[in-house]
């Protein structure tokens, strides 16, 4: 047989009725066909096991079977080979059944001409392919639903009902199968968030959007609180036009855990490095400051007490030196620990700090508050807030080559929100992801460990815009003692 013959199983008990079907055979298809015949069933299977097919044109009225069950014979033996069944009877409902009992096709005899034949046998040859390939897509869905290591459902997101739970899913939620099946997605979530979940879906639908990622708290039946992450997309369309979902989950308690640790150990050190950079600070301005202020002092003496050249002139230069040496040192000192944030609190810290750029870079600034007051009490809560700020003006300094700055201090639907906007040459986006990036960096971790984040959109040529957004609710009950402690 070559590649492209097809070897066709003929199963029919009238000589007559076979000779003129292989007959119609080669000459609807000459060289391309080979026809096997066997004049019962019991025949026909024992070819079936003895040789390949690709076709088999069987009459269902045979000396060892009758109707119907011929075609379930075949196909139990033989279920990956296409039926085309061929009956003296034009009966729609024989048709019909034998459609429905896997015949690829049904063909009446004395009514087929030689195009029909040919068109029967490779429509039937290509259908049975097309089922073959897609049952073996079932077959392999269903081993991964099953063995798959992460949590598996198909589900309607409008109802939350499941219409099918793959064995880790039930694992990960403390249920077996059969109880999820009768129950609701909302009945395994933690109570605080299962309105925050009803709004994420809901959004999800209304955005038509291809997939969506939602991290959420399950509440198991031992009352364990599980983090998981589900990942969503949609699967298929079934009557009515309803969509199941694809929802696959997995039990992040552990990462969230180890996020969260990692957060307090960095909340520890911001902390530490505080401390050490408010000691060095105070070192500065009471130790270095004063004995370079009592210096200065007494250089001011000796200038007046000798008048003589070259000494006084030498003096003065001393005093002068000493008078920036000074000014220097007060400068570390209010960078390592912003005096100003104790005595003006967070708001007066921010309008200090600003006043302070301006006239240190030239930059033009403009203040635009619309909140009576960010200070909450909570020193290491003030600090992040001031070092943020502090490092996008560092970085506008360095990288943005503007002229002007406009801040913007307002409350937004429960939150504090602080925005910078410049208008240099605009930050890149691959410079708001270069992992060396650190000044972001830190700014990020800070904002995170408020319970906040940083948003940063850069435009060529038009500038930059940070914008900080804060919990209100936070703020309010930080009441002086550190989060972290």
């Amino acid at each position: 047989m070559t590649g492209s013959e097809i070897h066709i199983l003929l199963i029919e008990d009238n000589e007559t009725d076979a000779i003129l079907v292989q007959s119609d055979l080669q000459q609807a298809m000459g060289d391309q066909v080979s026809v096997v015949h066997a004049e019962r069933l019991s025949s026909a299977l024992q070819l079936i096991q003895e040789q390949s097919f690709d076709l088999i044109l069987s009459d269902l009225t045979l000396p060892d079977s009758d109707g119907v069950e011929t075609i379930n014979h075949l196909r139990k033996h033989a279920a990956s080979i296409p039926i085309a069944v061929l009956s003296f009877r034009d009966d729609e409902k024989l048709a019909i059944k034998s459609i429905k009992a896997g015949a690829q096709d049904y063909l009446v005899k004395g009514s087929l001409t030689e195009g029909v034949l040919a068109r029967v046998i490779r429509y039937s040859i290509e259908r049975k392919r097309i089922e073959e390939g897609i049952r073996k897509a079932q077959q392999r869905f269903q081993t991964i639903f099953e063995k798959a290591p992460l949590g598996i459902t198909l589900i309607n997101l409008q109802s939350g009902s499941y219409y099918d739970v793959n064995p880790r899913y039930a694992t990960i939620t403390g249920r077996s199968v059969e109880e999820l099946l009768e129950g609701n997605q909302s009945d395994i979530l933690y109570p605080e968030d299962v309105l925050s979940y009803h709004k994420d879906i809901e959004l999800f639908i209304k955005q038509r959007s291809q997939d969506c990622k939602i991290e959420k708290r399950i509440l198991r039946p031992d009352k364990a609180i599980i983090w998981i992450e589900m990942s969503i997309v949609p699967f298929e369309i079934l009557a009515d036009n309803e969509i199941s979902y694809l929802c696959m989950i997995e039990d992040i308690t552990e990462r969230k855990r180890m996020i969260e640790n990692l957060r307090h150990l960095t909340a520890h050190l911001q902390d530490v490095r505080e401390e050490e950079r408010t000691r060095i600070g105070r070192e500065i301005h009471d130790v270095l400051g004063g004995t370079l202020t009592v210096l200065k002092m007494d250089l001011d003496w000796l200038s007046k007490k000798i008048t003589a050249e070259p000494m006084h002139e030498r003096i003065e230069s001393l005093y002068q030196l000493t008078g920036e040496a000074i000014e220097t040192a007060r400068r570390v000192s209010v960078n390592l620990r912003p005096n100003v944030l104790d005595n003006l609190g967070l708001h007066g810290a921010i309008e200090w700090l600003i006043r302070e750029f301006e006239q240190r870079t030239n930059i033009k600034c403009n203040l635009e508050s619309m909140v009576e007051n960010l200070s909450c009490g909570n020193k290491s809560y003030e600090t992040s807030i001031f070092r943020i700020i502090q490092e996008i003006f560092i970085n506008i300094t360095r990288h943005a080559q503007a002229s002007r700055v406009d801040i913007e201090l307002a409350e937004e639907s429960g939150e504090a929100v602080i925005t910078v906007k410049d208008n240099g040459v605009g930050i890149k986006e691959f410079q708001i992801l270069n992992p060396e990036s650190f000044g972001i960096i830190g700014m990020n971790e800070r904002a995170q460990q408020l319970g906040g984040k940083i948003e940063i959109m850069g435009m060529p040529s038009e500038g930059s815009i940070v914008t900080l957004r804060l919990p209100l609710a936070v703020m309010a009950t930080s009441d002086g003692e550190s989060k972290n402690d």
